[in-house]
């Protein structure tokens, strides 16, 4: 049995669920604070963001609100993985959703054939406006964190600016486009809630995700220009070529996030449509581990706090929903805070268990660990090159 494995990966799952419990432990004294009981709010969230009654189900509410926020999620873990510290979901969010009202009102077609049609302009559109960082990044050594956040910027003027004038429907106090044709939009389960097939799309592309990082030869490409970059130098793959991949597909992926917002709840973009939701799914990306399914779950559960601390915590107990999101905050903290800290307890493990090799003998540190400038955890035993899965990435 591969004892060093498991504790490895117990090491991986307790740290992130450690900082949760924290998180969590903080939000409990903050309600305990507005004079009501932990245990009463918990239980009051639940109920109003996970359950689901004969009049009415808040699970569909929740896994309405969800279907963007994965989206967006999942665009973000794309780019995280490769290396491309892209926050630009926003702007990538918000375009593709007005791309996708402009081609749903203008452009006529079946009801098969039209949300499909829109759904392609929100990709392109959030592909566009994704790659511009990477290209950046690539060619001219900009920052993409400073460039992604430009452009969430522009992105959110460029869109008040289209519904208030270019695109307006008609003369209002907030201004809005008009409202998409109905062969365009996407079948709801449940009218009351807007739950329907935006949510089964969410769940199709965490799968599909899943498939291109894992089991594709671009999405290892993905993996190792991020999480080995020497790795993948030694061995031959582009770095260029991953970054711009991610750029794309990440932007995407967070356009089609706008894009099914539109076409399965809103119909239309609203000023100030720029709400958020790309900030949303880049926490739930990060929650999740940087990975497809995480992102997915983390996005479900970030809905379901979101309404339960609207419709339970302010509207029954009358605890202010903004300890919803605070606890969501320190989460972030929490998790961001103990990443490095594993990573530093790993890579003084691996040099401890390093060091015990090399006091056995000459024979159990690799033969090119002195000649390549390699770490002895870094090389393959034969010491040709090094492992993906042993790198040590600085």
């Amino acid at each position: 049995m591969n004892y060093e494995g498991l504790l490895r990966g117990a090491r991986r799952v307790g740290a992130p669920l450690t900082a949760v419990l924290i998180a969590l432990l903080a939000g409990a004294l903050l309600v305990l604070a507005q004079g009501q009981s932990p245990i009463l709010a918990a239980q009051t969230v639940i109920e109003a963001g996970f359950s689901c009654g004969p009049d009415y189900c808040n699970l569909g509410g929740t896994l309405a609100l969800a279907s963007p926020i994965i989206f967006c999620a999942l665009g973000a873990t794309v780019s995280l993985r490769t290396g491309l510290f892209s926050i630009g979901q926003e702007g990538q969010y918000a375009l593709g959703g007005l791309a996708a009202a402009v081609v749903g009102y203008t452009v006529i077609l079946p009801a098969g054939l039209a949300p499909v049609v829109s759904l392609a302009a929100a990709a392109l559109v959030g592909a566009a406006w994704g790659i511009i960082p990477a290209l950046l990044k690539v060619f001219l050594g900009v920052n993409e964190l400073i460039i992604t956040i430009v452009l969430n910027a522009i992105a959110g003027l460029l869109l008040d600016f289209l519904v208030n004038y270019p695109l307006r429907a008609e003369t209002s106090t907030v201004g809005y486009t008009r409202v998409v044709q109905d062969s365009a939009r996407l079948p709801v389960f449940d009218i009351s809630t807007k739950f329907g097939v935006a949510f089964v799309l969410a769940i199709l592309a965490c799968v599909l995700v899943w498939l291109f990082l894992n089991r594709s030869t671009w999405g290892y490409e993905q993996r190792m220009s991020g999480e080995a970059t020497r790795f993948a130098r030694y061995s031959g793959m582009s770095s260029t070529a991953s970054i711009l991949r991610a750029g794309w597909i990440g932007g995407a992926l967070a356009g089609l996030g706008g894009g099914v917002q539109v076409l399965g709840t809103n119909y239309r973009v609203i000023e100030g449509f720029s709400d958020g939701t790309g900030f949303t799914g880049l926490t739930a990306a990060i929650l999740g581990g940087t990975t497809a399914i995480g992102s997915g779950i983390i996005g479900i559960l970030y809905a379901g706090i979101t309404v339960g601390a609207v419709n339970g915590l302010q509207i029954v107990l009358g605890v202010p929903r903004e300890i919803g999101s605070t606890v969501l905050a320190l989460m972030i903290v929490f998790v961001a805070a103990q990443a490095p800290l594993l990573t530093a307890v790993e890579r003084r493990i691996e040099r401890r268990r390093a060091n015990r090799r090399s006091d056995d003998g000459p024979d159990s540190v690799p033969a090119g660990a002195a000649h390549t400038g390699i770490d002895s955890t870094d090389t393959d035993p034969n010491g040709t090159a090094p492992s993906p899965a042993e790198v040590d990435v600085r």
